[in-house]
């Protein structure tokens, strides 16, 4: 193994169970240990959720995809270390500085170029060349394989890399039975878009009548950090405010000339930010703006404080879920905002990405393994003819909606745009315009079953029955893809870089704080917009101008 190059870690050395336990492996030409029963055993780091839903007795060290694994591949999974968000990285960054990583994990690219660098982890070239299935290829060739391609250094495919469909538009979901209560009428065009307008109005009458009898009421609610630059990370944020204004925060762009430019410091995220400030001022916004935390936010959706919740169009399987467990009749609508603009069109980001990257400890000897998972579980699994059969305990699962981590890699794998497509497809089953035996993939076979039910009774429908009917029927069928096929969308495309930004590493996170804080003053009047352009300046010299040069660069040499 190669002398550590640039070890990095984020965050303290505390005390960590991972140091305890062993590999795998004593070397990179160790064999792989097995169990009594001849079966290989594997250690991974295991990535966990607060609330996976298990069923009794399943835990993440031992759960339906651990016992399918053993019993169809031969191979025991031994968890080296498990944990959630922050604390998984860390426990990421722990293995790699003590040189004693797993033998299967999933990182971000910055490790996967850190652990190539130190030749910590295995090319994969062949071994996905020789045992990924057609249909795993296939999923990546729906992207023009440029998931693969970022996996891949000096030639050679280093990890399998997750898929991520990072589309829009963002939405605004709002309580319908509030609306009732109140007579309101949204979207009487039918074009499943709200203007700023209407938005403004509904917040504004619930906050002045308390549909909800609580006390309390709010009209909107942002978190301090007010937007995302991603799709999936946009719950309860602004991100859909600024998008009607033409304004991507957080998001690298190309301008018409071909130059770099980031959405935050751009003239329509200052109008954003004026309008966002006349909500503020009007009262509109909660006045605890800027400290107020995700989860005080959460807790007030939940107890029926606020009745408008911005955020994808997957929200009502989390977050929103738990309103509805709580409050039956607390079921949201979603809806997308109109342009600023007055045109009734409606704006968005479309970018494909890497959701994440498996790897395989270098010296681990059976590769092969993690690509044959891989065929299993996004392949063989939902393809099945028969699942409720042939793995009938992870058709339990489905049915629970148990948490995606609970697979020993915490990625997915599905076509470009399938999210789309699938939805579609379950909703014209569950509206009978098809038959639902009729449908091939197991999963898009069950989200329509589901949608069903609760079509069929709603009253008494289970929370998760309304989850997939609001997100699937709702959100992607009736909003996103109503959207695209009446040609009411602009999306605008980020170009894709997955090279490291030295600057960006340098710096990023210095501009990061910059821009929090004095968007947060902003919208609090704590200063003035008049100083935007200051701001845009300071941003500039704090490192902003070094990463947009860096960026330009690597755009530049592709046209070359």
């Amino acid at each position: 193994m190669k002398s550590l190059k640039k070890i990095s870690i984020y965050g303290v050395l505390g005390t960590s169970s991972l140091l305890l336990a062993a590999c795998g492996g004593t070397g990179d030409d160790a064999e792989a240990p097995t169990n009594a029963d001849g079966n290989i055993i594997m250690t991974v780091g295991q990535q966990t959720a607060g609330n996976p839903k298990f069923p009794a007795g399943d835990s993440y060290s031992d759960n339906a995809y651990r016992r399918v694994i053993q019993e169809e591949l031969g191979v025991e999974l031994e968890s080296l270390f498990e944990a959630e968000g922050e604390d998984y990285n860390l426990q990421v960054s722990l293995a790699i500085t003590s040189g004693e990583i797993p033998d299967m994990m999933v990182v971000g690219r910055e490790e996967v170029e850190e652990l190539y660098d130190n030749g910590m982890i295995a090319d994969l070239t062949e071994v996905f060349e020789e045992h990924a299935s057609d249909h795993i290829k296939e999923m990546y060739a729906t992207y023009d394989n440029m998931q693969l391609e970022a996996a891949t250094f000096d030639g050679q495919l280093m990890a399998i890399p997750g898929t991520s469909d990072d589309f829009g538009p963002n939405l605004v979901w709002i309580r319908q039975d509030y609306l009732d209560i109140l007579d309101i009428e949204l979207d009487p065009d039918g074009n499943r878009a709200i203007t700023l307008e209407e938005l403004e109005e509904t917040a504004q009458a619930f906050l002045d009548n308390d549909p909800g009898e609580t006390g309390n009421p709010r009209g909107l609610a942002f978190p301090h950090w007010l937007t995302s630059g991603n799709h999936g990370g946009s719950g309860y944020t602004a991100t859909a405010i600024f998008n009607a204004f033409g304004s991507f925060p957080g998001n690298w762009l190309i301008d018409e000339n071909g130059t770099v430019y980031n959405g935050n410091t751009t003239e329509e995220t200052k109008e954003a930010l004026e309008y966002i400030n006349g909500l503020y001022e009007k009262g509109l916004l909660d006045q605890q703006f800027g400290t107020r935390t995700y989860d005080e936010i959460n807790a007030m959706m939940v107890n029926g404080e606020l009745g408008i919740v911005p955020g994808p169009w997957h929200m009502s399987d989390w977050g929103l879920l738990q309103a509805q467990a709580t409050h039956a009749e607390g079921k949201f609508v979603p809806y997308a905002i109109e342009n600023a603009s007055g045109d009734g069109r409606v704006n968005a980001i479309s970018r494909p990405s890497v959701g994440g990257y498996v790897v395989v400890r270098e010296g681990f000897q059976h590769p092969e393994k993690v690509i044959e998972m891989i065929n299993l579980i996004f392949d063989d699994i939902p393809n099945s003819d028969d699942m409720e059969t042939e793995f009938p305990e992870l058709y339990e699962y489905s049915q629970l909606q148990v948490d995606g981590t609970a697979r020993p890699f915490n990625i997915v794998l599905f076509n470009s745009l399938t999210e789309i497509d699938t939805a579609v497809l379950a909703s014209k089953a569950a509206d009978g315009e098809i038959n639902i035996e009729d449908i091939d993939d197991f999963n898009t076979r069950n989200n329509a079953e589901l949608i069903r039910r609760y079509k069929d009774d709603p009253e008494n429908a289970e929370p998760v029955e309304w989850a997939m009917y609001a997100s699937r029927y709702l959100a992607v069928n009736g909003v996103m893809n109503t959207l695209r096929e009446d040609n009411l969308l602009d999306e605008t495309t980020p170009p894709t870089i997955v090279e490291t930004i030295s600057a960006e590493e340098r710096n990023g996170a210095q501009i990061g704080t910059l821009t929090e804080t004095t968007f947060i003053n902003f919208v609090t009047g704590e200063e003035s917009l008049d100083n935007f352009d200051n701001y845009v300046e300071e941003w500039n010299s704090q490192g902003g101008e070094a990463i947009l040069e860096e960026r330009q660069k690597i755009i530049d040499e592709r046209e070359e």
